[in-house]
């Protein structure tokens, strides 16, 4: 069969798209959701969504304040999320100012599996809705 060469780079390009968005929409997503003081803390709020479930995930965790100091290095463990789930997780930072926080870096993924037992260590992404607490991987 013939194809002509314009034909086949757009067969490829929607090939390419299909596949792309296949991969990103299976990524599990945790996203800073709000930060909120509570007594002498800074209460964090996170969503989770993993369209394939998670069976795991724990992350080292840093704290920066507003000059890139770090201000705290802890593990947050997200627990599970089911398949096709959305989770919403809480850590209290002891005393913390939430504005003193300036970012959040996942430093690394110390365990995440789906819910089929696959590694997502590669795949996960870290996002903020906060425009004054950046988070980074």
């Amino acid at each position: 069969m013939f194809f002509p060469p314009n034909r086949l780079i757009q067969m490829t390009c929607t090939f390419c798209l299909i596949a792309g968005t296949a991969t990103a929409f299976d990524a599990p997503v945790v996203e800073l959701n709000t930060a909120t003081a509570a007594q002498d803390a800074c209460r964090l709020t996170f969503t989770v969504t993993a369209p394939t479930g998670l069976s795991a995930l724990e992350t080292q965790t840093v704290l920066f304040d507003q000059k890139g100091g770090v201000r705290s290095f802890t593990l947050f463990d997200f627990g599970t999320v089911p398949e096709g789930g959305l989770r919403v997780r809480q850590f209290d930072v002891p005393q913390t100012r939430c504005d003193d926080v300036g970012m959040i870096l996942f430093n690394n993924v110390e365990t995440c599996a789906t819910a089929a037992g696959n590694a997502c260590i590669d795949a996960i992404s870290f996002t903020s809705r906060m425009d004054t607490m950046e988070v980074q991987q």
